[in-house]
């Protein structure tokens, strides 16, 4: 691939078993990409370490083409407030780690801009994917766990403490048995703590892929309910929202083809304005997606500031 001289930037996405790193051009265009696995039960600190080094090296190798890296960004799960990741119950000790100081600390540039991974994920589906024009729109975010984000105007609707569609506390059903300080309606619907549910109910372990494919009719019937729970979700987001899209990615969403239909059935019955219902574009790698846009947002407000530096 040719390079074209000028600026990009570095896109850093964190999951809890793989880190993803993109060089994008001033376009967006992925220049070249680098994986590394997360080893998050190791703690934070080794995973920083290892991924400024791998950063440095994009750097280098955009330098020795003329292309100034001139921001970063990262995305991760959990809740992220002022570049602080909270709520991260997959990755031990990761809980309130100052992510986007730690990290420019590591690569001695200012604290970089750290979003959650599915409110970063919404925002490529904002820009290049199936919410572009959708005002609003809904994305929701299928995987191991359960999440969503609301998009108004072609931007993300944060919330007040950057935890807006953390959908997966909502309560299905009846609030009174409900155990507080859990995540009911993902522990129905999230593929990781369904996959651990239905194996411990029939005694064979696999996961949401395989229960999804299984033709026992116990499983079957466990999956149905988790579908229909998540339809009416669906529905309810979009009644009280009313978007135009509601756009379903997420791991699941791409290896369970059959859960668009039953969402999209359930919204057409329950919702009095039914809005579109999609699958995502960017299905398999929505957050680095995010990622890239989240630092090409970052790259344009830093042209934007440099004038009023140099004056």
């Amino acid at each position: 691939m040719t390079w074209d001289t000028g600026v990009g930037a570095v896109a850093i996405d964190i999951g809890g078993t793989k880190v993803d790193l993109a060089l994008v051009d001033a376009s967006g265009e992925m220049l070249e990409r680098r994986r590394l696995d997360t080893r998050a039960a190791d703690g934070p600190e080794q995973a920083v370490e290892r991924i400024a080094r791998v950063v440095r090296e994009l750097r280098a190798a955009a330098a020795a083409v003329d292309l100034e890296v001139g921001a970063h960004a990262v995305v991760s799960p959990g809740v992220v407030q002022d570049g602080r990741v909270l709520l991260v119950p997959t990755m031990p000790g990761w809980d309130r780690v100052p992510l986007g100081a730690v990290l420019g600390e590591a690569l001695d540039v200012p604290p970089i801009a750290v979003w959650n991974d599915v409110h970063a994920a919404a925002l490529a589906e904002a820009r290049s994917g199936s919410l572009v024009g959708a005002d609003p729109g809904i994305y929701v975010n299928l995987g191991t766990g359960l999440s969503s984000a609301l998009v108004v105007g072609g931007d993300v609707v944060r919330g007040a403490h950057r935890a807006a569609g953390e959908i997966g506390y909502l309560v299905p059903g009846d609030s009174a048995t409900t155990p507080l300080g859990t995540a009911p309606l993902e522990d129905v619907v999230g593929g990781g703590p369904m996959a651990r549910r239905i194996s411990a109910l029939v005694g064979v372990e696999a996961d949401a892929a395989t229960i999804f494919a299984s033709d026992d009719p116990v499983v079957g019937s466990l999956v149905q309910h988790a579908v229909a729970v998540l339809a009416t979700a669906v529905a309810n987001l979009s009644t009280f929202a009313d978007p135009a899209v509601v756009a379903i990615g997420g791991g699941m969403a791409a290896a369970v083809p059959t859960i668009l239909p039953v969402v999209d059935a359930e919204v057409r019955r329950r919702v009095p304005f039914p809005p579109a219902v999609r699958l995502a574009h960017h299905v398999r790698d929505a957050s680095l997606h995010g990622a890239v846009a989240l630092a090409l947002d970052e790259l344009a407000r830093h042209r934007l500031a440099e004038p009023a530096r140099q004056g």
